[in-house]
C-alpha cells in the first residue's frame, strides 16, 4: 500500500480516488504543504488529481463523449416520477408519488451500481418487484430516447465504449484511497483498465498508536459541556499559532445541533454569544460541514416565500413574512406600519388564503398605506399576468422578475453574504432551468414543488475568511479524514450498529448476493464495525462518549461494538466548572423594584377578574399582561378559537333562559322540544355574534352550531332537569361595577338563580373545572369568589356559587359551595363539602382575606413568580420566554 512519500515520487499523471470531497480536499492540502518548498510545484500539481470516483468517471465521460448527457439527480427523479405517475402499477390510493419516486430512483441506481440481474424471473414475487421491473424498462427507454444516462451507469457505459475501441484519457497511476469502497460496477471498470494503468491502494498519513478514551454522562447536555471543556484543553487561547485539527463526529445532527452549539458558545467560545467588541466580529472556530442547506439562509427563505405565492391559498404566516420581510423594498422605513397591519389582520384572517384575499382583508384604515403595501401589490399584479403553464426555464425568468418586483434582496450588492447567497441561488435556478426536457410545461404549483426540492437539498455554507480548526461532521462523512484530536459523540446502542434497511423494490436475495450493505444485518454490522475502526484510528487522540439516559430518561448503554476495544477513562474533564467568568460594569438604579400604583391612577386599572386570576397563577404574568400590556400575538387558526366558543356558549344560554325563565317551563318540555329551543337560541347567538364570519366557511359554523346544540341540550336534560329544588333564573349576563380592595372592577354575572329564599351565582365554563380552584391557598379561579364578596359588600346577599362545566356532551360537571347544600343535583356527601351557613361564612371570610392580599400585591408592584408551578397550559403561557426557568439551580422556588 502506497503512502504519501511514494505518491510524490510517482512519474506521469496520477489520480487518487478518495471516499468523499472532504477527504479529497484534505489530501490535496497535505500534498500542497508537502510540495510547498519544491521548485515547480504548480507543474507537479497538474500531474496529480485527487477526487471521489464519481467525479473521475464523470470527467472521463465528458472529455470524450458528448453524444449522451449525464443527468443530474433531480433530472433523473423528474423522469422517474413521470414514468411512475403514468403507469398502472401506482396504487390508486397513493398520496405521495414523490416519496415512491425517490425510493425507485435509489433502487435504479443500486441496480446499476451492483450489476444486479435483469432476469425477469427474479422480479415476479411481489408487487414492488414487478413495479420496479416495469418502471425500469420504461425509464431506460426514455433515457435512450433522450440520449441520456444516470451517473450510476457511467462505469458500464465507459467500459462498453472502451471495449468498442474508444480511447479514454486514463492516468498512468490510479490509487484507491483507504476506506474507499468501489461499487461492483466501478471495480469492474477499473479492473478492465488495469492493463493501461497501474492500480494500487493508497493510505493517507496515519496517526501512530492513537490514544483512545471513553467518557459517559447522564444527559446530552453534560456530554456536550464535557466536550467543550475538553476543547479548552486542546486549543490555545489565541489562535495565532497553527492550531491542531479537531474533529467532532455526531450520529444525528438534528438531535445534537442546538445542544452542541449552545455548549460551545457558553463553555468554549463565549464571544460568539456576545455583542461585537470595538467593531470586531467574533470568529467561532468551528464549522458544521455539509449540514446546512441553501433554504436555511434568511435571504433565500425570503426569496422562496415570494416565489411560492401563486393562485392557490397559502399559509397566512408565509404572506405575513413577505409583508414584514427586511429583504423587500420599503424596509426599514415601512417596518412599523407593516407590523401594525399584520397585527390587526391576524384578528380576521383565515389560516390559509390567497394573496388577493390577504390584501382584501386588510382593514380599511390601512388600505391607503400604499408604500407599506407596495411589494405585495406589485407581486399580486405580476401574478395576475402569469401564464397558467410554462417551461421551467420560463418560470425561472418569471420568478426572477417577481423578485425584482418585490425589491428582493433589498441589500447592498457588495455584501459578501448576499453575494454568496445570490450566486448559489442562481446555480439552483440553473438546475431547475435544466428540467425543461424532463418536465415540459408545468403549472405554478408543480414548478415551485420542484424548485423547493432543489433549494432544500442544495448544500451551502457561507465561506469564512478565517480558519476553523474544529470540524463537525456525521459518522459517514468523517470516514477517510484524519485529525489531531477526535471526539465521537453519542456512541450509544442506538447509534451503531444501524438497522438494515433493504430497498423494497429490489429482490432481497439479489441485494444480499451483491453485498449491498444495508440489505441484511450481517452486512450492516460488518460495515459499521469497519466504520468505527476507521474513526478510532483517524486521530492521535480519540474520545468516544455516550449518555446513560435518553431525553425521556430511558436507559442507554454504550455501543456494543466497543466491547472488545480498549478505552481508557477520561477523568480530567470537569463539565460543571464554569468556562469563563465575565465581569462588566452595569449601572443599576438605587431601587429597581416595581413601583406601586399611586391612588390617583387606580381608576385606570383594567383587567377585571382576569387580573386576579392571572395574579393567582403568577404575579409577574399579571404585571406583564395588564400593567405592561404585553398581549398574546394573534395566530390565525382553523375554526373558532376558545374565546369565541365560550362567548357563543354564554350568549346561547342567555337566550335559552330568557325564554324558559324557570325550572317549571323546562320540565314541561320533552327532549325534542328542548333541542329545538336550544337550536333557535344557538342560531340567534351566531347571527348576532362578532365572530369573523368572513373567514369561516359555512361548514365550520354549522359544525360549531351542532356542537353547541348537543352540549347545551344534554346540559339542560342531564343537569338542569335533575335539580332537586325549583328555581327561577332572575338575571343573566348582568353587568356589575364596583371597587374591590381598592381595585375598580367591571364584572358580568353569567346567571343568578333564585331557589326559594336563596340566591345562587352561576358561571359557565367550556373548560375543565375543579373544586380545589376555590381553596384559599390556591385561588386559581377567583371569579365567583370575587362576585360573592362584591355582592355581599353591596348588600346583595349571596347564598352560594356554582361552576357549570359544559366542555362537551359527555363532559358535564357541577362544582358548588353554598350555605345549604353541596350541589343542586343529588350528590354523595363528602367531608370537604361546603354546605352549611357556618362553612359558607368561613369561605367568604377566607376569600375576602385572600383577595385583600392579592389586591395589595397588585397595587404594591409584586412581580414574584413561582417556578415550581406548571404554567405551560395557562393563558399566560405565552409569557414564559420572559422567565429564565432553565437557568435556575435545583431547589430554587420563587424568584
Amino acid at each position: 500500500m502506497l503512502e504519501l512519500d511514494d505518491l510524490l515520487s510517482l512519474d506521469g499523471h496520477s489520480v487518487v480516488l478518495m471516499p468523499s470531497d472532504a477527504s479529497a480536499r484534505q489530501l490535496r492540502d497535505e500534498i500542497a504543504r508537502a510540495r510547498s518548498a519544491t521548485e515547480g510545484d504548480q507543474a507537479f500539481l497538474e500531474t496529480l488529481s485527487v477526487m471521489p470516483p464519481e467525479q473521475w468517471l464523470a470527467e472521463l465521460w465528458d472529455s470524450q463523449f458528448a453524444d449522451r448527457q449525464v443527468l443530474r439527480p433531480v433530472q433523473l427523479l423528474a423522469l422517474a416520477q413521470a414514468v411512475i405517475e403514468d403507469s398502472d402499477a401506482l396504487p390508486d390510493d397513493c398520496l405521495n408519488s414523490t416519496a415512491i419516486s425517490r425510493q425507485f430512483v435509489d433502487a435504479f441506481q443500486r441496480h446499476a451500481d451492483y450489476l444486479l440481474s435483469d432476469d425477469r424471473q427474479h422480479y415476479l414475487f411481489s408487487r414492488e418487484y414487478q413495479a420496479f421491473y416495469q418502471w425500469r424498462e420504461v425509464l431506460q427507454a426514455k433515457l435512450d430516447a433522450d440520449a441520456a444516462l444516470a451517473s450510476s451507469q457511467l462505469p458500464s457505459a465507459l467500459l462498453a465504449r472502451r471495449q468498442a475501441g474508444a480511447t479514454l484519457p486514463l492516468p498512468d497511476h490510479l490509487l484507491i484511497g483507504e476506506h474507499l469502497r468501489l461499487t461492483p460496477a466501478q471495480r469492474r471498470f477499473v479492473d478492465a483498465c488495469s492493463e493501461a494503468m497501474t492500480v494500487q491502494d493508497f493510505r493517507p498519513p496515519q496517526n501512530q498508536l492513537p490514544r483512545r478514551y471513553r467518557f459517559s454522562t447522564d444527559q446530552i447536555q453534560q456530554e456536550c459541556r464535557g466536550l467543550a471543556a475538553w476543547l479548552r484543553q486542546r486549543l490555545p487561547a489565541e489562535l495565532d499559532v497553527p492550531p491542531p485539527q479537531i474533529g467532532i463526529v455526531v450520529p444525528d445532527v438534528n438531535r445534537y445541533r442546538a445542544t452542541l452549539d449552545a455548549a460551545l458558545r457558553r463553555d468554549f467560545y463565549p464571544p460568539s454569544a456576545l455583542p461585537w467588541h470595538d467593531g470586531v466580529e467574533p470568529r467561532e472556530p468551528w464549522v458544521w460541514e455539509g449540514q446546512e442547506t441553501l433554504l436555511g439562509y434568511p435571504l433565500i427563505r425570503a426569496a422562496w416565500d415570494i416565489i411560492g405565492i401563486g393562485p392557490r391559498p397559502l399559509p397566512y404566516e408565509q404572506l405575513s413574512r413577505v409583508l414584514r420581510s427586511r429583504f423587500v423594498s420599503g424596509w426599514p422605513e415601512q417596518r412599523y406600519t407593516r407590523a401594525e397591519i399584520d397585527l390587526n389582520l391576524r384578528k380576521y384572517a383565515t389560516p390559509e388564503l390567497t394573496l388577493t384575499g390577504f390584501l382584501a382583508q386588510i382593514p380599511q384604515k390601512w388600505r391607503n398605506e400604499t408604500e407599506a403595501l407596495a411589494p405585495l401589490s406589485a407581486v399580486s399584479s405580476a401574478l395576475s399576468q402569469a401564464p397558467s403553464r410554462q417551461l421551467p426555464s420560463e418560470w425561472v425568468r418569471f420568478f426572477d422578475g417577481l423578485l425584482v418586483t418585490a425589491g428582493w434582496p433589498n441589500a447592498a450588492d457588495d455584501d459578501p453574504v448576499v453575494m454568496q447567497c445570490r450566486k448559489s441561488f442562481s446555480q439552483a435556478m440553473d438546475v431547475f432551468r435544466a428540467l425543461d426536457r424532463q418536465l415540459g410545461p408545468v403549472d405554478h404549483s408543480t414548478a415551485t414543488r420542484w424548485l423547493q426540492h432543489i433549494i432544500s437539498g442544495k448544500r451551502f455554507a457561507i465561506a469564512r475568511d478565517w480558519h476553523c480548526p474544529i470540524r463537525i461532521l456525521g459518522y459517514d462523512e468523517a470516514v477517510g479524514l484524519h485529525f489531531d484530536h477526535l471526539w465521537l459523540l453519542g456512541l450509544d446502542d442506538r447509534a451503531l450498529p444501524r438497522p438494515a434497511q433493504p430497498s423494497p423494490f429490489l429482490p432481497l436475495a439479489l441485494q444480499r448476493q451483491a453485498g449491498i450493505v444495508d440489505s441484511e444485518p450481517r452486512l450492516q454490522l460488518a460495515w459499521d464495525r469497519e466504520l468505527l475502526n476507521a474513526l478510532l484510528g483517524s486521530a492521535g487522540e480519540v474520545v468516544a462518549s455516550h449518555c446513560r439516559e435518553d431525553e425521556n430518561g430511558g436507559p442507554l448503554s454504550p455501543c456494543s461494538l466497543l466491547n472488545n476495544i480498549e478505552l481508557m477513562p477520561l477523568d480530567n474533564i470537569d463539565a460543571a466548572e464554569p468556562a469563563y467568568r465575565i465581569k462588566a460594569e452595569l449601572p443599576l438604579p438605587n431601587n429597581d423594584a416595581v413601583r406601586a400604583i399611586p391612588p390617583e391612577r387606580r381608576s385606570r386599572i383594567r383587567g377585571g377578574t382576569g387580573l386576579f386570576k392571572e395574579y393567582a397563577q403568577s404575579p409577574f404574568f399579571a404585571f406583564a399582561k395588564y400593567r405592561l400590556a404585553l398581549g398574546e400575538f394573534e395566530m390565525p387558526a382553523e375554526g373558532l378559537d376558545h374565546r369565541s366558543q365560550g362567548q357563543l356558549l354564554h350568549d346561547s344560554l342567555q337566550k335559552v333562559w330568557t325564554e324558559l325563565k324557570d325550572k317549571d317551563h323546562l320540565d314541561a318540555l320533552n327532549d325534542g322540544q328542548v333541542e329545538a329551543l336550544v337550536g333557535r337560541a344557538v342560531e340567534a347567538a351566531i347571527a348576532k355574534s362578532t365572530i369573523p364570519k368572513a373567514r369561516l366557511n359555512n361548514a365550520v359554523i354549522k359544525m360549531e352550531a351542532a356542537r353547541l346544540v348537543a352540549v347545551i341540550t344534554q346540559w339542560l336534560i342531564q343537569r338542569e332537569k335533575q335539580r332537586t329544588e325549583p328555581f327561577a333564573v332572575v338575571e343573566t349576563e348582568v353587568p356589575r361595577e364596583g371597587v374591590l380592595m381598592g381595585i375598580p372592577l367591571r364584572l358580568r354575572l353569567d346567571r343568578v338563580d333564585q331557589i326559594g329564599d336563596k340566591r345562587l351565582l352561576i358561571d359557565y365554563k367550556s373548560g375543565a373545572v375543579d373544586n380545589k380552584s376555590w381553596n384559599v391557598d390556591d385561588l386559581s379561579e377567583p371569579q365567583l369568589p370575587i362576585y360573592a364578596v362584591m355582592e355581599a359588600e353591596q348588600g346583595r346577599a349571596v347564598d352560594g356559587i356554582m361552576l357549570a362545566q359544559l366542555k362537551s356532551a359527555d363532559e358535564l360537571k357541577i362544582v358548588m359551595r353554598s350555605n345549604w347544600v353541596n350541589s343542586v343535583v343529588k350528590k354523595r356527601a363528602a367531608g370537604n363539602d361546603v354546605d352549611s351557613a357556618e362553612k359558607w361564612q368561613g369561605d367568604l371570610q377566607s376569600w375576602s382575606t385572600a383577595l385583600q392580599s392579592m389586591a395589595e400585591g397588585i397595587l404594591g408592584g409584586d412581580i414574584a413568580h413561582d417556578f415550581n408551578r406548571n404554567h405551560h397550559r395557562g393563558f399566560g403561557a405565552y409569557l414564559l420566554p420572559l422567565v429564565r426557568e432553565s437557568d435556575l439551580q435545583d431547589g430554587e422556588g420563587e424568584a
